[in-house]
């Protein structure tokens, strides 16, 4: 991105045509703060200007209860180094978040990691179901499976 900054969010240069060529619509409800929503698969991405950084935020679950499972596999599931992190919001919803750095306010970016963190829901969201429904953390091994690296090398 060039040196001079941008005012509204809305007007990054190319988000509006990475929204339309990636079949999402986009919502601008102040100068700070965008709505991105996929046509296709019906997820909801809000996009937040803070100071000169942008936090991404998409919902995993609706209506979670913390309890210490899901606590124990959100943990495991951050030692993934996933670049994103979870959090329960104060409607109660599971919900992921991402903040990009200044140097990384760019379409490009939010795209990307929209497209990302999509991809975590969607290995992860059966697994997180199960640990809620039935009150057992899921251990590594369950994580890597949730990811398709069920011959991972990594150290349990």
């Amino acid at each position: 991105m060039s040196g001079e900054a941008v005012d509204r969010l809305a007007e990054l240069e190319g988000l509006r045509d990475w929204c339309e060529s990636n079949q999402f619509d986009l919502e601008e409800i102040d100068s700070s703060e965008l709505v991105l929503t996929d046509r296709e698969a019906g997820s909801v991405w809000s996009v937040f200007g803070v100071d000169d950084w942008i936090q991404i935020k998409g919902l995993v679950l609706d209506e979670v209860e913390p309890g210490s499972a899901l606590c124990l596999t959100l943990a495991r599931l951050h030692d993934r180094l996933l670049g994103c992190r979870f959090s329960v919001d104060a409607q109660q919803g599971l919900i992921i978040i991402v903040d990009l750095m200044p140097s990384c306010r760019t379409a490009a970016a939010i795209g990307e990691a929209v497209m990302q963190m999509q991809a975590i829901i969607d290995h992860t969201s059966e697994l997180l179901e199960d640990v809620i429904e039935r009150e057992m953390e899921a251990d590594d091994r369950t994580i890597d499976q949730a990811f398709g690296l069920e011959g991972s090398r990594r150290l349990h």
